[in-house]
């Protein structure tokens, strides 16, 4: 049982209906604030009926309905790996002749999806989408709709602008869809602020939410006084890139301590930036019984200011010191490998770096995934350190942390690497092998690349030649 509230039931009948698909599992989807404000925001319209769909299952969370009873199929595109998903829900589901739209924050490259997809929304929702939406409801043309900002229309664009609201005042649900299955658990998400004013020279998410913008604290208030009261949700999460930058943090503080008052709730934040960390911030996560903290050192401390994270390890240890003696026992700490100029001495230094703070005190948990070089970042043209060099420093992470290492692999990054900075070449190659062997395997890709005589090693390494996404305009 999916145990969810909020749900938006209409008739089906004589409305346009658009299957929002997130092509991953349940728990993940549910977990999205993003898909949370677009399903209320296409909801909104009377005339329009928006379910959701994961990967898990051909059938509507909301009716049970099939993907092909949908006028409009829109997927949702967090991370590049999702692209194999799409194209196998658009080849087992025989989607090819239905409306498809792609949004999120990977469309900022669209042309991979020029072969699977219609049209692909670059930038926020609450800007242009429906804009979009209506002119395909109104059957207008791509030529059209091109014209739109943030509209990529793959039969007639070849460029597009991002579009996204100059101020963060857009509405925010205040009873969102939830479940207890959220990686958040039963959690009011609260869409804080957007972009980041920090400069890390690896992070493409600085640059799709630029420029820094702050949600109201007036606004924030409303929608936690109405979520709370109405949904009853047993935590506060709040979502942000940079939240300790938040002007007003400390009276967002106190506003969510004064409701703790009458109802008890979890507070959570996201990964945290050890140079920026908030005291009260810290001491408010442990107060509603918050247990862990994540930060993000990146690498030794050396690489770290190569890359724009420029604080000391001294630091980190300092902050580490501050969680034990105010009760937060937990701290999970991301870094990457394979990063331009790194040594062995640089993986040496993270692994005495999480020693040093095991030995402060804290429970440790590390995930450490391999360097991605993305699009639209100052470090899109690095390239991805060779698999069997990336093995091997896995191999010595894994020999000196044991199980307190996490990580999501080197085929994930080979497969991000090689679409994220690809073209329509990768799109075409993904979708033949999605018709060709339906279960797309990273032996399957390489056959069919063989086949299409591509090289797909040095998409992974270098991306594609022409870098065709500087086509896109993100500010």
């Amino acid at each position: 049982m999916l145990d969810e509230k909020f749900i938006v039931r209409k008739k089906v009948r004589g409305r346009f209906r658009i299957a929002l698909v997130y092509p991953s599992t349940y728990k993940v989807a549910i977990s999205n604030l993003g898909l949370r404000i677009i399903y209320h925001l296409l909801n909104l319209e009377d005339q329009i009926y928006c379910e959701r769909f994961t990967a898990e299952s051909g059938r509507s969370l909301e009716t049970g309905s099939r993907l092909k009873e949908f006028d409009l199929i829109a997927f949702c595109y967090q991370y590049e790996p999702d692209l194999l998903e799409i194209a196998r829900l658009i080849t087992e589901f025989n989607l090819f002749d239905k409306p498809k739209l792609v949004g999120g924050p990977c469309a900022c490259n669209p042309f991979p999806l020029k072969k699977l997809v219609d049209y692909v929304y670059i930038g926020e929702a609450e800007s242009r989408l429906m804009n979009l939406i209506e002119g395909i409801m109104e059957g207008r043309r791509p030529e059209e709709l091109a014209s739109l900002e943030g509209v990529f229309a793959s039969s007639a664009s070849e460029a597009a602008v991002r579009a996204y609201p100059k101020k963060l005042n857009t509405p925010l649900p205040a009873c969102q869809v939830s479940s207890r299955l959220s990686i958040f658990g039963d959690a009011l998400l609260l869409d804080v602020s957007r972009g980041c004013r920090w400069g890390c020279l690896f992070c493409l998410g600085r640059r799709i939410y630029a420029p820094y913008r702050e949600r109201d604290l007036s606004q924030l208030a409303e929608v936690i006084e109405e979520g709370m009261m109405k949904g009853g949700y047993e935590a506060i999460a709040l979502i942000s890139s940079d939240l300790c930058s938040y002007s007003r943090l400390e009276e967002l503080l106190e506003l969510v301590e004064d409701l703790r008052k009458a109802k008890e709730f979890r507070l959570i934040a996201p990964s945290l930036r050890a140079d920026a960390l908030n005291e009260k911030l810290l001491e408010a996560l442990a107060e509603s019984g918050e247990k862990t903290i994540t930060l993000a050192p990146e690498s030794s401390e050396d690489l770290r200011y190569r890359i724009g994270k420029a604080f000391p390890d001294e630091r980190l240890l300092e902050v580490c010191k501050l969680l034990k003696r105010i009760g937060i026992s937990r701290v999970k700490l991301y870094f990457m490998f394979g990063l331009p100029e790194e040594t062995l001495k640089d993986l040496e230094a993270i692994v005495k770096l999480v020693e040093e703070i095991r030995r402060a005190g804290l429970e440790v948990r590390v995930s450490a995934n391999p360097f991605v070089p993305k699009p639209h970042t100052p470090m899109e043209d690095e390239e991805l350190e060779d698999l069997k060099s990336l093995k091997e420093k896995l191999k010595f992470l894994r020999r000196e942390l044991g199980g307190i290492l996490a990580t999501n692999g080197l085929r994930q990054a080979y497969l991000q690497a090689a679409i994220s900075r690809g073209d329509e070449k990768i799109g075409s190659l993904i979708l033949e092998c999605a018709k060709r062997y339906g279960r797309l395997t990273l032996t399957a890709l390489r056959r069919e690349a063989r086949r299409m005589k591509m090289n797909l090693d040095e998409y992974a390494r270098r991306g594609s030649e022409e870098k065709p996404w500087r086509r896109i305009k993100l500010t």
